[in-house]
């Protein structure tokens, strides 16, 4: 019992620098980061009671510890199992040739870039230019904080990189990875094509899972570089949105 109240305190003191981390590197509005200071401040609790329990020599019975076992082990092996999914998913390479490619959008800053979006379109640019031949959707409404959709800031960055814009179609109206991949859906022609998802290595297992349950054909992913410090946030937050996706049936 004192063991696992320790590693329950390394742990959450480890959630709560990487908060700070996260503040310092990316700013206080820093999507996700509410996570890793509930999980830290929940484990510091948990050690704390773990602790108590040891110091008075309290005893906890069998069915308890049996319960709090099965739950611990069966969230383990399911994150474990599905972070093997995603890392799988985001390091493979598609095939030349695709008839399509879908850029998802992420944050624009007024009207600049994220870091996470240009390494979309850098990934995909350097697909594009050896595949003259595929178009190209790119695919994000306009959210908090952006002074153009992420559609239009991905297809003017694209013309500026030299793709030629009849090769473009805008998508400015999604708000979620679903919708992203739904109406974009709705500009493909029909019959059978290849496709090509583009997004950051961590979410391609997901964006395939909801693409391939729409009926988009023959779906590949490629996968942008991720953001060193925020890797860790962006698998973890991953692998609950996997769950959610998988409950409410879109993958």
């Amino acid at each position: 019992m004192n063991l696992l109240a320790i590693i329950f305190f390394i742990f959450g003191l480890f959630s709560l620098a990487y908060a700070a981390a996260i503040v310092s590197y990316s700013g206080i509005g820093t999507a996700f980061l509410w996570f890793w200071v509930a999980v830290g401040l929940a484990c510091m609790v948990i050690s704390s009671i773990l602790r108590f329990i040891y110091s008075y020599r309290i005893e906890i019975g069998k069915p308890v510890k049996f319960i709090f076992s099965f739950v611990l082990i069966i969230g383990i092996t399911a994150f474990v199992l599905i972070e093997g999914f995603i890392i799988y998913k985001g390091n493979q390479q598609p095939e030349p040739g695709a008839d399509y490619v879908i850029v998802l959008g992420a944050q624009v800053r007024g009207t600049a870039l994220s870091r996470a979006l240009k390494n979309r379109l850098d990934t995909a640019y350097e697909y594009l230019k050896d595949n003259e031949s595929t178009m190209i959707i790119v695919s994000g409404g306009q959210g908090s904080g952006e002074e153009i959709s992420e559609a239009e800031a991905m297809e003017q960055y694209f013309i500026s990189k030299g793709i030629k814009p009849e090769r473009i179609i805008k998508e400015d109206q999604s708000t979620s990875t679903y919708e992203n991949l739904l109406f974009s859906k709705e500009l493909m022609k029909e019959g059978n094509y290849t496709t090509v998802i583009v997004t950051n290595r961590f979410h391609i297992f997901r964006a395939a899972g909801i693409a391939e349950k729409l009926g988009i054909k023959d779906v590949k992913g490629l996968g942008a570089p991720n953001d060193d410090i925020l890797t860790l946030s962006y698998y973890v937050r991953e692998f609950l949105a996997v769950v959610k996706d998988k409950l409410l049936g879109n993958i």
